[in-house]
């Protein structure tokens, strides 16, 4: 423990003055338009880690993460809670929520030293803000290649379940299309995701899926996971959510710790372009591959983190790589003190 505590802590003296010079240089008018959308101010929502949008009651739900009881936040558009939803687990670490077709998921995910066995998503069909607590059903769920970190968790059209890795080289894993709640079910690896993924959530009318990071959004095409969209986020301490705002026009992103800020941001220009036909970026033209890796194996990540068609926003990604630096710097101190 001695020599991880040394080796982060000598990471951080050597990164620490590369990424300041870099964040001071570097444009930040890709994100100048970005605004507070609202603030969460009540002092039981210390951890925000996740956000998932209830059309149905109007609000967002949020969870804090790990040492919280089996708990549920429904926030309104002005950050406000309007109701808990309880219920009588003990979670390990939930990490993220997403809603579908009016059932709630609340993914108990979060595996900082990589050890568990299996991980539980439980379920709420029709949460109910004012409910009380509430009884819930749930599945288990194990990697095929050991067990993985992970803080994202989305839904496609189809209302199947992904889980997506929190890693240098992340992973994103489907559940069965029909998952058992008997037993422990087989994720199965089918692409491969950005760096330190912390959330995600599927864009309105089939757009892609957003992948959150500490530092940019990167939408990917729903069949082949190829990068479609990327844009830097604001800075945030500990950022750890993501979601489609109630009108579903903008990205919804937040952050762990006190009185956190929920930001309203853009979805990336390049995936709204593709959606209306207007432009159509190269990586969304190649064939789709088959989301069975059996059959195909997912793109490299170099090939992931390839950046969609330059525009005019100069100096975007001259900011997101600096940002990065930062980023890494974050991550590395995160994880000291989360094995302290």
């Amino acid at each position: 423990m001695v020599r991880t505590a040394g080796r982060v802590l000598l990471s951080v003296l050597v990164l620490l003055p590369l990424s300041l010079c870099l964040w001071a240089v570097a444009p930040r008018a890709a994100v100048a338009k970005d605004e507070v959308a609202f603030t969460i101010g009540d002092e039981r929502i210390k951890e925000s880690s996740g956000l998932a949008t209830d059309p149905d009651n109007n609000c967002y739900w949020t969870v804090n993460d790990s040492g919280d009881e089996g708990r549920a936040f429904a926030l309104d558009e002005d950050g406000e809670v309007t109701g808990t939803l309880s219920f009588g687990a003990e979670p390990t670490d939930i990490e993220a929520v997403a809603m579908h077709n009016g059932r709630l998921y609340l993914g108990d995910i979060g595996d900082n030293d990589t050890e568990r066995e299996f991980v539980t998503v439980y379920f709420f069909d029709n949460p109910d803000p004012d409910g009380g607590k509430q009884s819930y059903r749930s599945y288990d769920f194990e990697y095929p290649d050991g067990p993985r970190d992970a803080e994202a968790l989305f839904v496609d059209d189809d209302g199947r379940l992904y889980i997506v890795s929190k890693e240098g080289k992340g992973g994103i894993y489907a559940a069965p299309e029909e998952p058992s709640r008997q037993g422990i079910n087989e994720l199965k690896r089918v692409g491969d995701a950005p760096a330190f993924v912390t959330d995600a959530v599927s864009l309105p009318d089939g757009q892609g899926v957003a992948l959150r990071t500490y530092v940019s959004v990167e939408v990917l095409d729903p069949d082949s996971y190829d990068l479609i969209g990327r844009a830097p986020l604001p800075f945030q301490r500990q950022g750890e959510s993501i979601t489609v705002s109630l009108d579903g026009e903008k990205l919804m992103v937040g952050s762990e710790g006190e009185k956190s800020d929920v930001y309203s941001v853009d979805i990336p220009a390049e995936v709204k372009d593709a959606a209306e036909g207007e432009s159509q970026p190269p990586e969304s033209k190649k064939p789709s591959t088959p989301k069975d890796s059996s059959q195909a194996p997912p793109p490299s990540a170099t090939e992931s983190a390839a950046p969609p068609p330059a525009d005019n926003r100069g100096g975007t990604f001259f900011s997101l790589g600096a940002a990065a630096v930062v980023a890494l710097i974050a991550g590395l101190v995160v994880a000291l003190i989360k094995k302290r």
